[in-house]
């Protein structure tokens, strides 16, 4: 077994082992169909080869992919922590468990020595909760667990629209809430991996938070931000955007990958975000995903409430060189 490069001129090698791989975020969508999907992985595979900086590392034998692992570049990672970032993508091998074991503990070594030569400090990395030869080869080159995400999701064609009434008003959010949502984002987290990663201040993790939602509201974001008020001040915020890439790939229109907050006095805010936004997914778009820790209970049982569909869970990594 050989572990190599991937470039641009050999990198339409990986289709086969993509198309295999069982652990593919959006594997538990029905509306979308497997060719299509296929599709999908490796147009956002080939986005991660000629991203600049990034390195594609396969295990290969007889000129056949094994395994691979993408390292991605993190620049606003890097600005805001002050020491150059990454994350691990694709990480897979098809084989069977001692084998997959092998090659994905051979792809890392070679990956971290990479890492150390460019001066690479931090990595992440996330990986399906069911994907035990990952988590165990994350584990034994010594990254740490950060936190569990659990994905659940309204599918407008099957789950209802609450009917509740609240004492918020919801509306898209505005240029002038931003300094308002920074300050309660700034404050409302203390569950998610950057706070519980002894090597980041507090202030740092609280200000990857406040960026966010700031960036969010900039114009020409991606970002759908509502903005729940009481007397006219914002109080909480729910942010989503639709992946486009996948809609070209597979003609379904998925939402996601967004954050919400609300102010610890603002009790019911989030249940009404939550309804303008499936509001919003019910007249635009086929399915919009809610992502939060798995200790986050309270948030858990209001989708279980709702019937939202329980999607995926995945573990978060952190590695310090």
């Amino acid at each position: 077994m050989k572990i190599s490069v991937l470039n641009n001129k050999n990198s339409l090698k990986v289709a086969p082992i993509l198309a295999q791989y069982g652990f593919n975020d959006y594997r538990a969508y029905r509306i979308l169909e497997k060719g299509s999907l296929a599709k999908y992985l490796l147009a956002d595979f080939l986005d991660s080869v000629h991203r600049k900086g990034s390195l594609i590392l396969a295990a290969q034998e007889n000129g056949r992919i094994l395994g691979l692992v993408a390292m991605t570049p993190l620049p606003w990672d890097t600005r805001h922590f002050g020491l150059k970032a990454g994350k691990l993508d694709y990480f897979m091998a098809g084989a069977g468990h001692s084998q997959a074991l092998r090659i994905k503990e051979k792809l890392l070594e070679v990956l971290f020595k990479f890492c150390g030569d460019n001066n690479v400090a931090f990595l992440s990395c996330r990986a399906d909760a069911g994907d035990i030869t990952t988590v165990h080869a994350l584990e034994k080159s010594g990254m740490l667990l950060m936190d569990t995400i659990v994905t659940y999701a309204f599918n407008r064609h099957k789950h209802r629209i609450p009917e509740l009434k609240g004492i918020y008003k919801v509306s898209a959010a505005k240029s002038s809430d931003s300094p308002g949502l920074a300050d309660i984002a700034g404050s409302a987290f203390s569950k998610d991996r950057f706070h519980l990663d002894v090597h980041i201040p507090h202030k740092k993790a609280d200000g990857v938070f406040r960026e966010w939602i700031k960036n969010s509201l900039k114009e020409g974001s991606s970002q759908r931000v509502f903005v729940a008020r009481k007397w006219s001040q914002p109080c909480g915020f729910l942010t989503f955007t639709l992946n486009r890439k996948l809609e070209s790939c597979c003609k379904g229109r998925i939402a996601g990958h967004g954050l919400s907050a609300v102010s610890p006095e603002a009790k019911g805010a989030y249940i009404a975000l939550v309804k303008a936004a499936i509001e919003e997914t019910a007249r635009n778009y086929d399915c919009l995903e809610f992502d939060t820790q798995l200790s986050n209970q309270e948030v858990i049982k209001v989708w279980q409430r709702f019937g939202f569909d329980f999607i995926r869970a995945k573990h978060t990594f952190h590695k310090w060189l």
